[in-house]
């Protein structure tokens, strides 16, 4: 039986709305079980079996460490087809909220003209909000943003506003986050939620939650781990350059370069006889290779020499996952393709 539920579309997208009341009954529904498939950001994307019992002790960590409670507005603007999207509705289920439905796309609180308690977003919702309706804001109480890392330039946007930002760590196997930062606070250091534990083996992330019916999972995220738990992100394991003898993390490399190019970008790295991998740059645009050198020179002042990339390649648009992040991998294989 489908209990009373509180819910308001202020979306007239067909879709999106049988795709919710599609899962409620399925939630609903004598199965122990749903299914829900991976990001696809490291490799093809796969389906995998999550236990209700399990989604429920994570909905109550995260309720439990934002206080939610009954009748709060919690806000749905993410993709029923991702966990992080299939989590807000579990949540507001469990804790008997008002669950407000907006359309999936970039600003989805553009029109918003109510108090919510609760939202989540990828960081370029985040940044499309801030350039379009940062006004908007006033009517939220806590903005978590999950699905990639948050740029510095959007941690240094978000202090103005008197409101909670936190960045979530986890993934479609551990139900959404298991880890969470305040980014009001100049600190990097992930704090793990109710009594999760962390560990590492040659520094990779191996979570520990028996309440997520989680033991022992070894990540592809490399950490430097603090104590049991918390920890500070360094970048994913399968996307480290090993150049000359040195290692390399893309993503801290990006983070120095967020400033200075427009155009979205990331870096990885292709096989060198001499240096075994090296670096190169991948830019979302058309450009040909004569802007090389002026891209070079932007770079000069940021990067030290065995940072810089010893190519630069261009290419539009930029594959991406089903929850919006750059899909690297596919990237270079179209690029691969088209050259």
């Amino acid at each position: 039986m489908i209990p009373s539920i509180n819910i308001k579309f202020i979306t007239n997208n067909q879709e999106i709305k049988s795709n919710v009341l599609d899962f409620i009954h399925d939630w609903y529904s004598e199965k122990t079980y749903i299914l829900s498939k991976t990001s696809g950001s490291t490799g093809k994307p796969k389906t995998i079996k999550l236990l209700k019992k399990h989604l429920k002790a994570s909905a109550q960590m995260t309720g439990d460490f934002f206080n939610f409670s009954k009748g709060q507005n919690i806000l749905l603007s993410l993709s029923i087809d991702t966990i992080g999207g299939k989590m807000i509705l579990i949540r507001a289920l469990e804790f008997k909220m008002q669950l407000i439905v907006s359309d999936v796309v970039k600003n989805p609180i553009q029109n918003l003209k109510e108090q919510i308690a609760f939202i989540s977003v990828v960081p370029y919702q985040l940044r499309s909000i801030l350039e379009e309706s940062p006004e908007k804001l006033k009517y939220i109480n806590t903005v978590l943003i999950g699905g990639a890392p948050v740029p510095q330039s959007l941690i240094d946007a978000i202090q103005q506003f008197p409101i909670n930002f936190y960045e979530s760590y986890g993934m479609t196997e551990t139900m959404s986050h298991v880890a969470i930062r305040n980014l009001k606070h100049p600190t990097p250091i992930f704090s793990a939620l109710g009594n999760i534990c962390f560990s590492t083996t040659n520094d990779s992330l191996i979570i520990h939650a028996p309440q997520l019916g989680i033991d022992n999972l070894e990540t592809n995220d490399q950490v430097s781990l603090l104590n049991s738990t918390q920890f500070i992100w360094l970048g994913r394991k399968d996307f480290v350059i090993n150049s000359g003898g040195k290692k390399f993390y893309p993503e801290m490399l990006e983070k120095k370069l967020e400033n200075q190019l427009k155009d979205r970008f990331f870096i990885t790295k292709e096989m060198d006889e001499k240096l075994g991998e090296k670096i190169i740059l991948f830019i979302e645009n058309n450009y040909s290779d004569e802007r090389n050198n002026e891209i070079k020179e932007q770079l000069k002042s940021i990067l030290e020499k065995h940072e810089f990339p010893k190519n630069i390649y261009y290419i539009y648009p930029f594959e991406e996952t089903i929850s919006g992040k750059i899909n690297r991998i596919s990237t270079f294989q179209k690029w691969q393709n088209e050259h």
